[in-house]
């Protein structure tokens, strides 16, 4: 096995597309290569490189100057691996497997279209499984009497535990002197062969694939198989890949693959995830070592200084990660020449680190707001730290001082109030127990006060006296049992948009970050649908009792990234800063331990020592934690730290060993910082409101004071979003009804959009079955279809508009006929091609979707040109519109406003038109109407 280390920021995926091109180069076809990696995305991305790699190299004749050279007689070869690339083998290791597996599928009992079982849905399989075995157990006569019996409670959240941990070992055993942990693995034996008995040779999770492929392995006419497929192996992010999946690759290589890995055990930090560093160690220590990566285009000088220090540091001590996993790294690239910037601040003092904390944040707010002033703009900022509650004690902290940030990945998104009442909503659906009962009559599908609740669950026959006494509310409670009756999808569908409550849908009631957490559940739903809404439940209530990284959908705007350190794994910024570093390194206690595939449980005899090597484990992938924080930097780094009198604990410890702990000499210089604050009041961090205070001595700016009254508009807005309110619906009829135009003017219904109306569909039609949105889908794809030149007739330019994401929430049917109505608008622009509409071929310059951002005083213009071109020397605008009953006087505003962007960027006065897709018309506007139009806003 071929083994190489790649640092931070050394070019490993440039590395990985080289090594691919050098192969081919020499003679082995793509379609015998296999690149394998850990996610989806950085699959997707490593064939677009690979297929960029060679484009490179067949036009130019070396990829990135001479990092490879093309041999003379190798065209061929590069042609035939372009022509290759859509079925080259880039997959996942799961994605790896599952093609080993396919391969030879009836050699390891499979059918060979196996489907995929997500992991949350196979705990809840496995759940239900061992359910069953603990209510037959409970028998005398039963074999597992005993070991349910004596566990008691214990016995399912212990099983589970173990389910959890599979990963980690092929077979599980118990302890030896362990008799809990025997009980334990006895109940486990039983519920994981039901487990398999149910999933079958049709679905597996990916701990059973994992499982299977290691099976494959002793098969030597499946291996053979395999290796015929994909003789070469190219493995990415090799630290961290867990012991089953380790075993499998060197299996592989045993078997006369030739395997190739590439990776950093210094940024193995995925141990909740399984990952094992000791599988990469074993790769170093009896594999061919190749020469590291060690140059990076990354990180300005002072950064990479730092990280070597860091690394050297740490290593000498064996603190994550020995000298041969850290070889210095020299910059490289543009990057060698940036200088960079490194600050370190400390908040000393005190006995209790919490009372520092807001300190610290209010430190880190102002370095921040003063890198702006230098010019850092906030979105190449990100702040890091290891968990969310420090996350929003840094947010809070910037609030305060007026910076915008963004919180990438928040807590509790299945805990949401909008999530938890479709939840509580579907399981009254099912059976309105006591508890979910009450639920759904305090939330908005009741809408009940206290005690009128109180009466009703202290009554015999709640649901009776509900009819009895709320018979509108009662309506509610069986339209919501109707709901549950079809599949999972549309069950929440009907809860969502459905008017039940009073007349108004649930989503109607939410703000438009809760519509995005109710988006988010529908596509995720969506997208891999449950059978059973009683699945879909226990997968739901799964997610919300696990708090690793499930949030709110990512807040969407400018601003500082907020991320925990395992989130930013892959990113990187020009400005990091580092917080928290003093927080002490505590390990997570479990239930139970998983040793050498030996399960100990607290009282047996190993389980201490177990404990101790975990606990251990997670210390050294701290320590790794903090180089993968710092190594996301590109041009300055910021780390902020609490230390109380005892002294420095957890990251602080290493910055101390570095020379830069509260006890170093202070510096302040151009390039580097390191300051240590006291500890402020209390109340004065947490209410302090200027980052800059006046000491700097900086001059009141003549503004500072100004107030800036509202206009009737908001400062930036869509010009779509102002309508003309004239009378009449011909552009020629006349000027006076541009005179007055209205922001919104035509009322809406509620939930509805005027987007909605833009696009041609009624509301009826929404209420009728559309899912929320469902014209703006058939709006976004036709614009796409037309901006790509996409046919009508072209099955598979539409079956591509099928594939995009905004699709997801709809079964097929819905989706046919999302696509019937853009294929049948799709054609009326064709139609019109070469007869009211100029040909492509005849256009001289032809811009689609062309953006407009128009200053217009304290007014800014923001929107989309839909196609701007060309032809004997006259520029057309052409804004497309699907209306079912098209009204120009209502977008002429909209055109005004286009028309003198292209007038003020261009220099010419385009003809404007609007072009309706469903009846062919071609309106165009005069320009006197178009002029009255636009002086009118200043009427408005």
């Amino acid at each position: 096995m071929k083994v190489r280390v790649a640092s931070a920021g050394t070019g490993k995926t440039t590395s990985l597309v080289a090594r691919f091109l050098t192969l081919i180069g020499e003679g082995e076809p793509l379609r015998r290569l296999a690149g394998v990696t850990f996610t989806r995305s950085a699959a997707a991305e490593l064939r677009e490189r690979v297929g960029a790699g060679l484009r490179e190299i067949l036009s130019e004749g070396a990829y990135l100057g001479d990092l490879v050279v093309a041999p003379a007689d190798a065209r061929p070869r590069y042609e035939e691996a372009l022509r290759e690339l859509d079925g080259a083998t880039l997959a996942t290791i799961h994605g790896f497997m599952a093609l080993g597996l396919r391969l030879s599928a009836p050699i390891v009992g499979l059918d060979p279209d196996f489907g995929s079982l997500p992991e949350w849905e196979a705990q809840a399989v496995l759940e239900e499984e061992l359910e069953g075995i603990l209510l037959v157990a409970e028998e005398p006569g039963h074999a597992l009497h005993a070991a349910a019996t004596r566990l008691g409670d214990r016995a399912a959240p212990l099983v589970v535990e173990a389910f959890r941990q599979r990963s980690l070992a092929e077979r599980i055993e118990a302890a030896p002197d362990d008799p809990d942990a025997a009980d334990v693995v006895a109940l486990y034996r039983a519920a994981y062969g039901r487990f398999e008995a149910r999933t079958g040779a049709s679905r597996l999770a990916p701990s059973e694939i994992e499982r299977r492929a290691l099976a494959l392995t002793r098969s030597p006419q499946a291996l053979a198989r395999l290796a015929s497929r994909a003789p070469r192996v190219v493995v990415d992010e090799y630290q961290d890949v867990n012991p089953l999946q380790g075993r499998f690759f060197a299996a592989l290589e045993a078997g006369g693959v030739q395997v190739e890995v590439v990776g950093d055990p210094k940024q193995s930090i995925y141990g909740f995830r399984h990952a094992d560093v000791s599988v990469f160690r074993r790769a170093l220590a009896t594999g061919e070592v190749q020469a590291p990566l060690t140059e990076s285009r990354r990180h300005a000088r002072l950064i990479v200084r730092f990280l070597n220090a860091l690394t050297r540091e740490l290593s000498a001590r064996d603190w994550g990660f020995g000298p041969d996993e850290a070889p210095e790294v020299q910059g490289a690239g543009a990057q060698r020449e940036a200088r960079g910037r490194v600050e370190v601040h400390w908040v000393h003092g005190g006995s209790r680190i919490g009372d520092l904390r807001p300190t610290e944040a209010q430190v880190l707010a102002e370095r921040l707001v003063a890198a702006h002033r230098r010019g850092r703009p906030w979105r190449e900022m990100a702040v890091l730290a290891r968990t969310h509650h420090g996350l929003e004690r840094v947010r809070a902290a910037l609030q305060a001082a007026g910076a915008p940030a963004v919180l990438r990945q928040g807590r509790g998104y299945y805990e949401r109030t909008e999530v938890r009442d479709l939840v509580t909503a579907l399981k009254v659906g099912i059976e309105p127990d006591p508890a979910s009962l009450a639920t759904w009559l305090r939330g908005p599908f009741g809408g009940l006060p206290p005690g009128a609740i109180d009466r009703i669950l202290r009554s015999e026959a709640p649901v009776d006296a509900v009819k009895a006494e709320h018979p509108e509310v009662a309506e509610r409670l069986e339209r919501t049992r109707a709901a549950v009756g079809g599949t999972p999808l549309d069950a929440l569908r009907t809860l969502v948009r459905a008017p039940m409550i009073d007349g108004r849908r649930f989503v109607e009631l939410l703000s438009g970050r809760q519509r995005e957490n109710v988006d988010a559940l529908l596509f995720e739903v969506a997208e891999r649908p449950p059978g059973e809404l009683e699945v879909l439940l226990e997968r739901l209530d799964l997610l919300s009792r696990q708090a690793k990284e499930a949030g709110d959908v990512p807040v969407a705007g400018e601003g500082i990234a907020l991320v925990t350190v395992h989130g930013s794994k892959g990113l990187e910024w020009p400005l990091v800063a580092i917080h928290d570093l003093g927080a002490s390194d505590r390990p997570r206690p479990r239930a139970s331990q998983l040793e050498d595939g030996h399960l100990h449980l607290p009282g047996g005899a190993g389980f201490a020592g177990a404990a101790a090597a975990n606990a251990e484990r997670e210390r050294q992938e701290s320590f790794r934690l903090l180089y993968v924080a710092a190594s996301r930097a590109r041009d300055e780094l910021i780390l902020t730290g609490s230390v109380t009198e005892r002294g420095p604990e957890g990251w602080a410890r290493v910055l101390d060993v570095m020379g830069m702990a509260p006890g170093a000499r202070e510096r302040e210089g151009d390039a580097f910082v390191l300051k240590v604050h006291p500890p402020r009041p209390i109340s004065e961090a947490a209410n302090e409101t200027d980052p800059e205070p006046a000491a700097h001595g900086a001059p009141e700016a003549p503004w500072t004071r100004r107030r800036f009254e509202p206009g009737a508009l908001p400062p930036v807005e869509s010009p779509s979003r102002v309508r003309g309110n004239g009378d009449d619906h011909t552009p020629a009829a006349g000027h006076e009804r541009h005179a007055r135009i209205a922001h919104d003017e035509e009322p809406l219904r509620p939930g509805a959009t005027h987007d909605e109306i833009e696009v041609g569909t009624s509301f009826d039609a929404v209420d009728q079955g559309r899912l929320p949105g469902q014209a703006i889908t058939v709006g976004t794809l036709l614009h796409d279809a037309i901006r790509r030149d996409a046919h009508p007739s072209d099955h598979d330019e539409m079956e591509l508009l099928r594939a995009q994401e905004l699709m997801f929430p709809y079964d097929a049917g819905e989706q046919d006929r999302i696509l019937d109505e853009v294929r049948a608008m799709l054609g009326v622009y064709h139609e019109l091609l070469g007869r009211d509409l100029a040909p492509l071929g005849l256009r001289e310059r032809d811009l689609r979707e062309w953006p407009v951002l128009l200053p217009d005083g304290r007014q800014t213009w923001q929107g989309v040109i839909d196609r701007l071109y060309l032809v004997d020397g006259v520029w057309y605008l052409d804004d497309y519109k699907t209306d079912r009953t098209l009204r120009p006087e209502r977008y002429a505003f909209q055109l005004a406003v286009y028309r003198e962007t292209v007038r003020r960027v261009m220099g010419v006065a385009p003809v404007a038109r609007l072009v309706s897709l469903r009846d062919g018309a071609v309106v165009p506007y005069a320009d006197a109407d178009l002029d009255a139009a636009w002086n009118a806003r200043a009427r408005a």
